[in-house]
């Protein structure tokens, strides 16, 4: 029997691609990708082999979030039954979150490119993360929490191209458009779950700068605040004198462009 998290089954895939085919055209005109971005293997949690119990688990889990409709963009699932309490020894926890953009089919589609990608960075791995443009995956033998904010793995990317003209001028504008991103994206004051996701764009001199900031569903507001504090405010030097720059770790990411990214509404 196949491993889910080795691959997708044959038919799915073909489903999949041909719901996608529309979209794909229209991504296309749009400068959308979705190119794989990093990965992250984690070694602490050791490997497991096949047939193995964790691989059974992790297959029920991957199963599980391949069945959602994926409406809201996050999964997070195992396979035990909630609450996540006593966690035993081989329990798997797969998390699924897909850009603001991305929801639905474009999110399945982004989970079976991230599983391959995952499988074949991190060959039997209980535990890696791997972040493509519209998806962030990732697998462990524990849950994070709703509450823990988890800066692992942060990675600065600079779009090669540098910056022509006012510099300060566009660090400074591009600093308040990153703070008012971040209250939209956190809904600063109101500590209940929701979509942690802004997106928004500001004319700089006559250029225009395109946004995006998310957090994993997994965090309340005032977390996602935090956690988008320290990815954005806290590293001031990423992406200086650079047309546009991503920012990652496990919990939140953001990204800064001179041309749009992402999907219209």
């Amino acid at each position: 029997m196949s491993s889910i998290f080795g691959s997708v089954p044959i038919f799915a895939a073909v489903v999949i691609q041909l719901l996608l085919l529309p979209s794909v055209v229209l991504s296309i005109s749009l400068n959308i990708t979705n190119e794989y971005l990093h990965h992250a293997c984690n070694n602490t949690q050791g490997k497991y082999k096949p047939g193995s119990v964790f691989e059974k688990n992790l297959n029920i889990a991957l199963k599980n979030i391949s069945a959602f409709n994926l409406h809201r963009g996050f999964a997070l699932d195992s396979n035990m039954d909630r609450p996540y309490r006593n966690i035993p020894p081989d329990t798997a926890f797969v998390m699924l979150q897909c850009r603001g953009d991305s929801y639905g089919s474009e999110c399945h589609s982004c989970l079976a490119t991230a599983l391959a990608g995952l499988r074949k960075k991190c060959p039997r791995n209980k535990a890696g993360t791997i972040w493509y443009d519209q998806c962030t995956l990732d697998i462990s033998t524990y849950s994070s929490g709703d509450t823990r904010i988890l800066y692992d793995n942060y990675l600065c990317m600079d779009n090669p191209k540098g910056l022509s003209g006012d510099k300060k001028m566009f660090d400074k504008r591009k600093g308040d458009f990153a703070k008012k991103l971040m209250a939209e994206a956190s809904k600063l004051g109101n500590n209940s779950k929701g979509s942690l996701y802004a997106k928004g764009e500001t004319m700089i001199g006559t250029r225009k700068l395109y946004g995006m900031m998310q957090c994993t569903d997994e965090l309340y507001e005032n977390g996602c605040y935090v956690c988008l504090t320290w990815l954005v405010l806290q590293h001031p030097f990423c992406g200086d004198g650079k047309q546009g720059v991503r920012y990652m770790c496990r919990s939140c990411n953001a990204r800064f462009e001179l041309y749009p990214f992402l999907r219209p509404n």
